[in-house]
């Protein structure tokens, strides 16, 4: 079950992967305002997938209990969800140009930071519904339909950036912004496809006693992911708006690292979703003694890819930053040093990204969010943020010091999170009260 939801989240990545390869071969400050515009677009783009996380331990505990009503409910609440949350976010992201001027950028930065985002966020409301049919088919144990989607994804993506970037197949020349609407078209492509494996769920109506409580579930569980992914996204983010003051060259490095990174963090994320769906399924069916071996082998899969990865940054730093950066480019070898140092520092705490993302997945299928949510708060704005603030404008260390305090923030998540895992699985086994908790109420509709 792991393996295709890891590659479907392998595909996304690798699509950001090929934006970034493509962007870096421009001239000027295009790799540098595509960092501070995708941070920004991917703040709001991490908070909607958050909420319409909630489909997956809905769904996956529904399934495990065999209520096709549950399962149904879930799924169209995720894709009216989808919908309200784009008319939440587009007037943040086209205001975003004031953002930009407030942290006082370049002119040139902010105004292809800006194109980039308000082309981006086009493809808003089909990204999340996308996610909503993905984590549906996942969690009744059909991932293979989205991973094949994402895959074709990688390629559709390709074809859009060749040709609105640098205008073939007769589109205009855009640059930057030409790979903003290439992230809108390949969203549309991919909740499209999905869309015939999920008709007949979605032709399930809500009769209004059942959506008032429905809806109040899907946001108690919704909210609460929503904000974990968004502090640990918010704190990615804000580092790259710091880069972004440091200055181009180190804002280009932070974005060359941050694609290394977060393209490895896929295979613990897809794991992490496989974890989700066995722990939340064994609820369902109400196999408590089942719940602690699918969490841990969920976190020690993802543990030892990471493990793998940490080996491979930490020993071939320069070959890896190669594949983004053209050696043609202006300033290309202070980036390249730049990106090589931060590579080192990104290789620590592979292990510890993998155990906390591993560790809330398994969390999520217990509907264990709300703690987590305070662990994530603790760790990645107060000691990751504090710490990267410090090490970053207060010492000498600049860069380095920003992904020294990343380090230090995911570290303290990865530990509390694993802790908090085994404590519960401990427990649930013989606790009635806890396994009515972490059962969710529509379940036994």
């Amino acid at each position: 079950m792991g393996i295709p939801m890891a590659f479907a989240q392998l595909s996304q990545t690798l699509m950001n992967t090929t934006d970034v390869a493509l962007v870096g071969r421009l001239k000027g400050e295009s790799l540098a305002a595509m960092a501070v515009g995708q941070a920004t677009y991917g703040m709001v783009l991490s908070l909607g997938i958050g909420v319409v996380a909630a489909v997956s331990p809905l769904v996956s505990q529904a399934h495990g209990a065999h209520n096709e009503k549950a399962i149904s409910r879930a799924l169209v609440i995720g894709c009216y969800a989808s919908l309200l949350l784009t008319v939440l976010f587009w007037p943040l992201l086209y205001s975003v140009d004031h953002l930009f001027h407030w942290l006082e950028y370049e002119p040139e930065m902010i105004t292809l930071a800006t194109g980039y985002t308000r082309a981006a966020m086009l493809g808003l409301p089909f990204s999340f519904i996308f996610f909503v049919q993905k984590n549906y088919l996942d969690s009744v144990s059909r991932p293979r339909w989205p991973m094949l989607v994402a895959v074709v994804g990688i390629l559709v993506n390709l074809l859009a950036d060749y040709a609105l970037m640098y205008g073939h197949f007769g589109f205009p020349e855009m640059g930057v912004m030409g790979t903003g609407l290439a992230t809108t078209v390949v969203n549309l492509f991919m909740a499209l496809s999905l869309l015939p494996a999920c008709r007949q769920q979605l032709r399930t109506p809500l009769w209004l006693r059942q959506t008032k409580r429905s809806w109040k579930e899907f946001l108690e569980v919704g909210l609460p992911i929503a904000g974990t992914i968004g502090l640990e996204v918010g704190l990615f983010v804000v580092g790259a708006l710091m880069m972004g003051k440091l200055g181009a060259e180190e804002a280009a490095a932070h974005q060359i690292v941050l694609v290394c990174a977060a393209t490895t963090f896929m295979i613990p994320l897809g794991i992490s979703f496989a974890g989700s769906t066995r722990v939340g399924q064994a609820v369902g069916r109400r196999d408590f003694a089942a719940v602690r071996p699918a969490g841990l082998a969920c976190i020690l899969v993802g543990c030892l890819f990471m493990l793998m990865t940490a080996v491979l940054f930490i020993t071939l730093p320069g070959p890896v930053v190669e594949l983004f950066w053209d050696p043609s480019v202006e300033r290309s070898e202070t980036v390249k040093t730049f990106a090589m140092e931060l590579l080192l520092i990104a290789g620590f705490f592979q292990i510890m990204d993998g155990l906390q993302v591993t560790a809330v997945g398994s969390l999520r299928g217990l509907k264990d969010v709300r703690i987590p949510l305070y662990i994530c708060i603790f760790s990645y704005w107060v000691v990751g943020l504090s710490s990267a603030v410090y090490l970053t404008f207060y010492t000498p260390l600049r860069h380095q010091g920003l992904w020294i305090g990343l380090l230090l923030g995911l570290s303290t998540a990865g530990l509390t999170l694993g802790a908090r895992f085994w404590k519960l699985s401990t427990r649930v086994r013989t606790d009635q009260e806890l396994q009515r908790a972490v059962t969710v109420e529509s379940v036994e509709d």
